[in-house]
């Protein structure tokens, strides 16, 4: 029986170490999608696209979408990584891979909002 808890606890750790990698990846996306979003400009420069603060309206909504969907990745790759069928590693790193690029597509779209 001690034998078993010893084997164990690697797994766990790294099981933890996934869900801390997976929610800095969440955090540093959501902290750039707020940094472009929230406006902090009275006047801004005519350029496309356009800086950090400016851009109105159009990137606070497409912030929120974001924020909402890389809040549910994340919570997927969580459980990928805590669940851990069978002890297989690759769901959780199908989601890490599936949190990265849906964080940087995320960054794109609220750069460059549909308005």
């Amino acid at each position: 029986m001690r034998r078993d808890a010893e084997a164990a606890t690697p797994a766990r750790r790294r099981s933890w170490l996934g869900v801390a990698a997976a929610s800095v990846i969440a955090v540093a996306a959501w902290a750039g999608y707020w940094w472009l979003a929230v406006p902090r400009f009275d006047v801004c420069a005519a350029v496309l696209p356009a800086p950090a603060g400016c851009g109105g309206a159009g990137r606070v909504g497409t912030a929120t979408l974001w924020t909402v969907i890389i809040a549910v990745l994340l919570l997927a790759t969580s459980a990928a990584a805590l669940i851990r069928p069978r002890g297989r590693w690759w769901p959780f790193a199908v989601g890490i891979v599936v949190l990265g690029m849906a964080a940087l597509w995320g960054l794109r779209e609220v750069l460059y909002p549909a308005d």
